[in-house]
């Protein structure tokens, strides 16, 4: 009842065809971008399939019946011992935004009458250690369109419930109730709640107030949790690091909402909150397109205006499969900072433990401690490994909710009715594979893969996406690559609002929007020192004030690198006096301290490194009085 006096009450403020002083602003639904095809990029419109169909019947079947079973691919080839840090270092930024980005893009609900339980193997040491052989990982299957399932000329196709276009859905909504909900109607402001957070599903938005149970649906997999952050999308309680992304968005268009306020006085709430959402809309494709997607190496094709004839909708092959690559790039701890480079004094957390636990925000001392940590941590390598808190602990214990998201990825392909890895790359104009040998340059991952599959012709795409060589400076392999940089031009090309397109902006506000970073939106609203390049991962004495330099010409040398165990430190000192070298694990932790007498002119120190220590890349920080400068060592024993 309330939900609709709402509606009818506030009215359709952000309907079709909204014009709003002359200039036309999105619709909250996403429809009528597309004047030819108004439902093209709209909520509930089709996953569009442009690779071939591999459903078992060409119908609805789901595909690969003969493929291994999800959880051995799993346990054979996605099980990962300690962390493996990308190579070109890229920081959790990069999978992070990449989440926020997926959920602003596409969201395929479950239908719950369609099950399609993944069976674990007997004896599995996590899910069946007794080996009854009768342990499940529950799945449904994904929700679909009715119409579609009928023939193999009207295959299955799934739907979108969110709007497909890179609008900034996940911080407005995708529909009219939710954005309304969310927005304060004074001053073209959001809602937030005490500490300048999301708001609870609370009737006052915070978190001591009653619960409204008409607010609008959010995912939450902790039965315990009664209290949730609301954002526009559902998915935004997932865990802290997305929420913190969420949370820094409000703040910006709230910012961003009182300038132009204070510039017009007069301005109606309306008016305000259009031109803040479109800002914070541009903003965010800007970063996607010139400086995140860049930084994971892909030189999208210039920019050469709309093109109303390109189809922005989301492709199936993207959904199920090559978008998914995010999941084995996904750290097990996150790093929790101050703004001194410091571990807070709760200490660092677990991925497993932030899972939709939205108070671990504010048992962390809010956003910024995870902010800053972001900014100093490696991500995780492409490739066929997966950590635990995901393949094993995904939303809780095994037998308690616990989940593997790596045999729910394979799984979800088959219901999908997604073809094998062989085709897809056919389907994309490239070279059919051969055999084994050909798929890495990995001869052990290799023989995995003929072990489990047998038939170089029947790999499950998202398995065989993730296991190519990576191209030169770029995180992906070539099939990846090709399918998500043909989704971005699409959204970008095919979207009549894209920020280069419209209108509404002046030459100095494009100029403006191109060159502001993720970076920048951090600083403008939180008081931490950060990188500018966060896509890029940099050691903690990098992101604080910069004192006189200590060694000359900021040369360090370490040698051997990578080492075995002990390596050697060589400088120039600008200053005689006393100093400390550390080493830094990725977590954040001094594994090796040792105080230092630095003479001024040549220096030269000998390290010795643990044995318990596990390979990776490990920061050196020389400290000494007028400040610090580090480098980087990695181990290989």
């Amino acid at each position: 009842m309330k939900k609709a006096l709402l509606v009818s009450v506030i009215g359709l403020l952000i309907g079709a065809n909204s014009t709003l002083y002359g200039q036309e602003v999105r619709t909250i639904s996403g429809e009528s971008n597309n004047l030819l095809q108004p439902k093209m990029g709209a909520v509930h419109g089709q996953i569009i399939r442009v690779t071939s169909n591999g459903y078992a019947d060409l119908v609805a079947e789901p595909a690969g019946l003969d493929r291994p079973n999800p959880r051995k691919i799993s346990n054979y080839l996605f099980a990962q011992d300690g962390l493996i840090d990308d190579p070109r270092e890229l920081s959790d930024y990069a999978w992070v935004f990449g989440q926020f980005i997926d959920h602003d893009i596409v969201a395929v609900e479950e239908n719950k009458e369609e099950f399609m339980p993944i069976r674990v193997p007997a004896f599995d040491a996590h899910f069946d250690p007794s080996g009854t052989g009768q342990v499940i990982i529950p799945m449904s299957r994904s929700a679909f369109d009715e119409n579609s399932g009928t023939s193999p000329d009207n295959p299955r196709k799934n739907t979108n419930d969110i709007t497909a276009w890179l609008d900034a859905s996940n911080v407005y909504g995708s529909d009219v109730y939710k954005a309304n909900w969310l927005r304060t109607f004074q001053g073209g402001k959001l809602k937030t709640s005490p500490g300048n957070y999301l708001p609870y599903n609370t009737i006052d938005g915070t978190i001591n107030g009653a619960v409204d149970i008409d607010a609008p649906s959010m995912a939450m997999e902790n039965p315990l949790v009664e209290k949730w952050f609301i954002a526009g999308d559902f998915r935004a309680n997932e865990n802290s690091l997305l929420a913190s992304m969420h949370t820094l968005f409000v703040r910006e268009h709230n910012r961003i909402a009182a300038e132009i306020l204070a510039a017009n006085p007069t301005a109606e709430d309306e008016i305000i909150y259009q031109a803040a959402r479109r800002k914070v809309g541009a903003l965010i494709q800007s970063i996607v397109y010139n400086e995140w997607l860049p930084t994971l190496g892909m030189k999208m094709p210039v920019y050469q205006g709309y093109d109303p004839s390109t189809n922005a909708d989301i492709m199936n092959v993207f959904s199920a499969a090559a978008f998914r690559y995010g999941h084995t790039t996904i750290n097990s701890n996150i790093i929790r900072m101050d703004n001194n480079g410091a571990i807070m004094p709760q200490g660092n957390t677990t991925l497993r433990e932030a899972f939709f636990n939205p108070q671990a925000i504010l048992d962390g001392d809010g956003i910024a401690p995870l902010l800053k940590g972001m900014a100093t941590q490696v991500q995780q390598e492409f490739d066929c490994k997966m950590v635990d808190d995901l393949r094993n602990f995904l939303f809780g214990q095994p037998g308690e909710g616990g989940l593997d998201l790596a045999a729910l990825n394979i799984q979800r392909g088959r219901d999908r009715g997604l073809s094998d890895y062989n085709t897809i790359r056919a389907d994309f104009g490239m070279e059919r594979i051969k055999s084994f040998s050909e798929l890495t340059s990995d001869p052990h991952v290799n023989q995995i893969f003929a072990d489990l599959y047998q038939d170089i012709n029947n790999i499950d795409p998202w398995v065989g996406l993730l296991a190519e060589d990576h191209i030169p400076d770029a995180l992906f392999g070539p099939t990846a690559m090709l399918i998500i940089e043909e989704q971005f031009k699409n959204l970008r090309d095919g979207d009549r609002f894209y920020f280069e397109n419209d209108p509404a902006f002046s030459a100095d506000e494009l100029r403006e929007i191109r060159t502001t970073k993720l970076a920048d939106i951090i600083r403008r609203n939180m008081d931490i020192e950060i990188q500018d390049e966060v896509f890029m991962a940099a050691p903690p004495q990098q992101l604080t004030t910069v004192n006189e330099p200590i060694v000359a010409d900021n040369q360090i040398v370490s040698f051997p690198n990578p080492t075995t165990g002990s390596f050697t430190l060589e400088f120039s000192s600008l200053i005689n006096g006393g100093g400390t070298i550390e080493v830094i694990n990725t977590l954040g932790q001094e594994v090796v301290v040792k105080n230092i007498n630095l003479d001024k002119g040549f220096n030269q120190f000998q390290i010795e490194l643990s044995s318990h220590l596990t390979n990776g890349i490990y920061q050196v920080l020389l400290k000494g009085e007028r400040g610090a400068i580090a480098t980087k060592i990695l181990l290989l024993k």
